[in-house]
């Protein structure tokens, strides 16, 4: 039964059906082929799939986003991030990545990043020489650092479906995301270097401090909200809600770029995008409990585990996995997916749950560089209007960076672990 769900996911996925619908449907020919269980658990497996307090904070998240990037939060973080890195060579290149760190802290979505923060970057970046492929590049693998620093919504899934505490993850997910920005920031000032792309002139003595005390309330909101997620004083739904109110106090009586006319289109837009999410979680959950019920997870560790019992390899060859499989699937979904597979096999070789959901949620997210799914790549190149293999190729040095930095918190678990471990002593 498992053989024919996975075979008909990547067979209708491939074929161009939307994940959602390809789960959907590979679920029930999968229960119509076993012929014993009642159809009746498609719709009770949806609903249980987004029955989740903690999933409530997905639609707000992603309204909290919306609403400052039409309130022009965007490109505040942009004029501070160019008054701070911008006389540095290939400095609009610097600015995409350190403005989408920002703005990943405030969205936890790698497409909101790439089109709130690649939206007004990638253009800049061709009016000044910069190849489309680049600017492409750049901001796409930038975009990468929405789902991994925190807030992230793939870390929300992963602790949804665990029942894992989410303010942990989010504080073991912090560290590689700051190294993944510096990362991404280094690869992105060593090609303009090489290249010789464009710089501008060092902002005058004070304009910094302008721009920052313009841009406060927008650099202090990732403060504001983490800051009440990781002392305790909400869960990370409560702050999701905070988020959304301080975005539209700030957009509508601070900074007054939000009007009330475009409150209507930003809720349509977020329904929109929260729905899409909502039904692959729901359609996961139905083809993940057909792979529990099919005892999937158990053969596969048994026949992992009578070959290796080495943790290393076993992690080498579960990253192997999970970035093919970033190639083909969504990412929320493929966690949901995922899990129940392989939490037991790691757990048995020593591997705690916290790391392994950084490990997965990392992996997967480089998935958004990597066709066919690669939908930070896809959004980029869109802006940019290039074609895609020259952006693949200007995005391969950004892909290996992030390929780095993922068998670093493979290998080096304190990278992930130091954060939770330092603030619960």
């Amino acid at each position: 039964m498992h053989s024919l769900l996975i075979f008909s996911i990547l067979g209708l996925s491939l074929l161009g059906m939307p994940i959602g619908y390809a789960l959907g449907v590979a679920t029930l020919l999968a229960l119509l082929y076993n012929g014993s269980f009642p159809l009746i658990l498609i719709p009770q497996q949806f609903f249980s799939g987004i029955d989740s307090f903690p999933i409530m904070a997905i639609p707000f998240f992603i309204l909290a986003g919306n609403l400052m990037t039409a309130g022009g939060i965007n490109q505040k973080l942009i004029r501070f991030c160019n008054a701070l890195v911008g006389w540095v060579s290939g400095s609009l290149a610097m600015v995409t990545v350190v403005a989408s760190m920002f703005f990943a802290a405030i969205s936890g979505s790698a497409v909101a990043t790439v089109a709130a923060i690649g939206g007004i970057t990638i253009v800049a970046m061709k009016k000044e020489g910069y190849p489309a492929g680049f600017a492409a590049a750049v901001s796409s693998s930038a975009g990468v650092c929405g789902p991994i620093i925190p807030p992230s919504i793939t870390l929300i899934v992963y602790g949804a479906a665990l029942s894992m505490s989410i303010s942990d993850l989010f504080l073991a997910s912090a560290t590689p995301g700051v190294i993944l920005g510096l990362a991404l920031c280094a690869t992105a000032y060593i090609i303009s270097r090489r290249r010789n792309f464009p710089r501008h002139e060092r902002a005058p003595r004070g304009t910094a401090r302008r721009y920052a005390r313009e841009g406060f309330w927008a650099l202090i909101m990732p403060v504001v909200v983490l800051g009440a997620i990781f002392s305790g004083i909400v869960t990370p739904t409560e702050a999701s809600v905070l988020a959304v109110v301080y975005s539209l106090v700030v957009g509508l009586f601070i900074y007054r770029d939000l009007k009330l006319s475009q409150i209507h289109g930003i809720l349509c837009e977020s329904a929109v995008a929260t729905s899409t999410i909502m039904f692959i979680l729901a359609a996961s959950k139905a083809s993940s409990w057909v792979i529990v019920t099919s005892r999937l997870p158990e053969a596969l560790s048994a026949a992992i585990l009578g070959i290796t019992s080495s943790k290393n390899l076993i992690l080498f060859l579960v990253n192997v996995l999970l970035l093919i499989v970033g190639c083909l699937m969504e990412a929320n979904a493929a966690i949901v997916i995922l899990v129940p597979i392989l939490v037991p096999l790691v757990t048995k070789v020593g591997v705690s749950p916290l790391h392994f959901g950084i490990i997965l949620s990392f992996n997967l997210c480089l998935g958004l560089l990597t066709p066919p799914v690669g939908a930070a790549l896809l959004l980029g190149n869109d802006i940019a209007e290039e074609k895609l293999e020259r952006s693949l190729v200007e995005t391969l040095p950004f892909f290996l960076v992030g390929l780095a930095t993922l068998f670093l918190i493979t290998y080096v678990p304190s990278v992930c672990t130091w954060l939770p471990d330092f603030l619960k002593k």
